[in-house]
């Protein structure tokens, strides 16, 4: 894919809405969601970034089928324009892919909360929504960038190891000072209750030992398309668009990008089934 163009940004705009996806552990989905969520949303905007933010385990690039020019620690560390950074992807998405394997030399492996926030502020000055995809588990880095998001997404599946790994990243990033927005997707549901009550489970707990409050934003149903994809290196929404999983996705980007109203009825909607389990 080409690099994309900048000729759209419009410096006096506001900075977009920082979205940041992280999970208890791997194999939860989670870069999955975050890339087709970018894609739906491109769909509907002009402007939205997807920042693979993993250090040596990166695989957005994968996923697209892209072989990147630069990549995040390109981004941390040198001041090109970001239109040399980024490539263009489905409908319109720009990516900035993750570091796969070592840090180039003279490049520190773990970039200070400094250097995230420049990165952070920087891409989301040239965007409406900045969807950033942290690596699996808690790390510093990872604090550091939960802190930045206007919203925090918490990929989980219905697994108990899968839970309870969501809560203690939860947990930590409390522990580093994080109280801010937080969001659930609840990933590979079998049945439409199952997700509610997956994310019931975690809201309670969140709420009586982290003070946290947890808004639902949806699950993902298990399609076997979403494999199908992968082994395609085409994403999802871009391949299979009208799958199960693919439907899913296109609802919950509605309720993660920078038009969701205070007075969305799904907020309504999850209120009333939270109380059932909160």
């Amino acid at each position: 894919m080409a690099r994309c163009s900048l000729t759209s940004t419009h410096p006096s705009a506001p900075p977009g809405k920082v979205v940041v996806f992280v999970s208890g552990k791997g194999g939860v989905g989670k870069t999955i969601i975050a890339l087709n969520i970018g894609i739906f949303l491109a769909r509907r905007h002009a402007r939205v970034i997807l920042l693979d933010a993993d250090f040596g385990l990166a695989n957005a690039d994968i996923l697209l089928d892209v072989s990147p020019l630069a990549d995040l620690a390109d981004l941390l560390h040198d001041d090109r324009p970001l239109e040399e950074l980024l490539v263009e992807g489905p409908d319109g998405l720009r990516v900035l892919c993750g570091v796969s394997g070592p840090v180039r030399p003279g490049q520190p492996a773990r970039p200070d909360a400094n250097a995230w926030a420049r990165a952070i502020r920087r891409l989301a000055a040239a965007c409406e929504t900045l969807l950033v995809d942290c690596g699996a588990g808690f790390t510093p880095p990872i604090a550091s960038v939960a802190l930045l998001s206007d919203l925090l997404v918490l990929v989980t599946t219905p697994e108990p190891t899968a839970l309870t790994d969501a809560y203690a990243v939860l947990k930590l990033l409390c522990r580093h000072g994080f109280a801010k927005r937080v969001g659930v997707i609840v990933n590979m549901v079998k049945s439409r209750r199952e997700g509610p009550e997956v994310a019931g489970r975690l809201a309670r707990v969140a709420g009586r030992f982290l003070g946290l409050s947890i808004e639902y934003l949806g699950q993902v149903q298990l399609d076997p398309h979403v494999s199908r994809a992968v082994r395609e290196r085409v994403p999802l929404a871009q391949r299979y668009p009208r799958c199960r999983a693919s439907v899913c996705l296109d609802e919950i980007s509605r309720r993660t990008g920078p038009d969701r109203a205070a007075s969305d009825p799904a907020a309504g909607w999850w209120t009333r089934v939270a109380s059932l389990f909160l």
